[in-house]
């Protein structure tokens, strides 16, 4: 998949891991340590995205 940006790139390897770790919570196979862990991994994963998110918005609007 080709990429415009080194943001676009991040964001896309950060969606890839969440979805990795997805596949192993609906798998039901952990223990709630784990879990709690993967679900703490989520929320940062998602916190990151939406960082990138905004500094992308934010360089467009510095480009105009």
């Amino acid at each position: 998949m080709p990429y415009s940006n080194a943001l676009e790139y991040l964001e896309s390897k950060l969606k890839d891991e969440r979805t990795v770790i997805i596949e192993r919570l609906v798998q039901g196979t952990l223990d709630v340590t784990e879990y709690k862990r993967l679900c703490g991994a989520i929320q940062g994963l998602d916190l990151a995205v939406n960082h990138i998110k905004d500094l992308a918005r934010r360089m467009e609007q510095d480009d105009e």
